[in-house]
């Protein structure tokens, strides 16, 4: 579950460093809740729980999502670019060589 808090708490951290695995379990986490609240919807009868949820941990993914493209060694405003964004954050640190 510290994979979900720690991110939320760090909100506003845009600099510092994520792992790949914090990255994709935060986002693993972030669909199951996705997946519940929208079944919860449907049963309660209240559109759209999953959309706000979406929108209220929109800017704690950026934040993670950017610190994981800066843990990786490129620019974290890549991760902006729609499907670039998630093919880099898989891939681990680059390789620096003194060639």
């Amino acid at each position: 579950m510290n994979y979900y808090i720690e991110p939320l708490k760090r909100t506003f951290d845009f600099t510092g460093k994520s792992t790949v695995k914090q990255f994709w379990m935060f986002f693993l986490i972030e669909n199951i809740i996705v997946f519940i609240l929208g079944i919860l919807s449907v049963k309660l009868g209240i559109d759209n729980l999953g959309d706000i949820y979406l929108i209220l941990t929109l800017l704690p993914f950026i934040a993670l999502g950017f610190r994981r493209l800066n843990d990786a060694g490129y620019n974290r405003w890549l991760f902006l670019v729609p499907l670039v964004n998630i093919i880099l954050a898989c891939i681990h640190k680059k390789e620096t060589s003194l060639e």
